[in-house]
């Protein structure tokens, strides 16, 4: 996958391979060695814990579907998902390589999958035309290749599931594009609801096309009424979807005031809810600091709540 980035370097004549190989050690080395000296450094500040719960129907959803718990400050599991106070020395340079080597991860492994997926569109068209599942499948497969050199993913509360093939609205707070990764740790078939300019992202953007992402032009009144017609048509076809109700990134990991588009969906097509809790990625790569992708010892955890009928 770093074949063509090298060769821009010149790094192409022949006899250069072991210089090649050194340059890829040396790298990944470094990565390695200072993702050690972070998980040694406790550099911390107690925050507020970043859980929610919900519960009610049919009130405003930022008044009855959260219930914020008592403060949790200073408990040593949540504080490690939140922003330190400061970071060690040099880690910014870190946080810039790694985000540059997760980049060419996803556009390199990327160059394989979508090709795979659209070989199987034919047979997925004909088979199972309104889930296709099978692509869902392959989407999952890549997220979690992408994830696994840069950070652990953590899923508690499966058990909160609903079984597989039962049509669900999943709401997840959203404080980083490394939620969109860590939420196919699910291990369940969903299509996002995502705005329509994610599209234009090479290779991610023709992976969510085949795969039919439902997308939005949040500015457009229109484009919201067809999305929300989509997002009630395939839910009665028990067509799970993923919806980040907030509606945006939170800048502080505090959530914002939720749309009421995703409840009303649910409640239209007569599917339950499924509430998540994503922690640690604000941590990993913070909103408006996407060319960051920082160490964590603690990485990232999913809490799966109990379903909302």
């Amino acid at each position: 996958f770093f074949s063509p980035f090298l060769d821009s370097l010149g790094i192409h004549r022949p006899g250069a391979m072991h210089l090649r190989s050194t340059c890829l050690g040396t790298l990944l080395g470094l990565n390695v060695i200072f993702a050690c000296l972070h998980s040694r450094a406790g550099w911390s500040k107690e925050h507020e814990a970043l859980s929610f719960a919900f519960a009610g129907r049919g009130q405003p959803a930022h008044r009855n579907f959260l219930q914020r718990p008592a403060s949790t400050a200073g408990t040593p599991a949540l504080k490690e998902f939140v922003n330190p106070a400061r970071r060690f020395p040099g880690h910014a340079v870190l946080a810039v390589f790694r985000a540059f080597m997760h980049l060419l991860m996803i556009f390199g492994t990327g160059a394989v999958i979508v090709p795979v997926m659209a070989l199987l569109l034919p047979v997925v068209r004909r088979r199972d035309p309104t889930k296709m599942e099978l692509l869902d499948k392959c989407i999952i497969a890549w997220s979690r290749i992408v994830v696994f050199p840069f950070f652990k993913v953590r899923v508690t509360g499966l058990e909160n599931l609903p079984p597989p093939g039962k049509g669900v609205v999943y709401v997840a707070n959203h404080q980083s594009f490394m939620d969109i990764f860590s939420s196919y740790h699910l291990q369940r078939c969903f299509k996002f609801v995502s705005k329509a300019s994610i599209l234009k992202i090479p290779v991610v953007g023709a992976a969510m096309k085949l795969n039919k992402t439902i997308t939005i032009e949040r500015e457009d009144r229109r484009s919201q009424m067809a999305t929300f017609r989509h997002c009630v048509d395939v839910l009665k076809k028990d067509v799970s979807i993923f919806v980040f109700p907030e509606g945006t990134r939170s800048s502080d990991g505090s959530l914002l005031e939720f749309k009421k588009g995703p409840f009303s969906m649910a409640k239209r097509a007569g599917v339950p809810i499924q509430p998540i809790t994503i922690r640690g990625t604000g941590r990993l790569m913070p909103n408006k600091k996407e060319f960051f992708l920082f160490c964590s010892r603690a990485g990232v955890e999913m809490v799966v709540h109990p379903t909302v009928p």
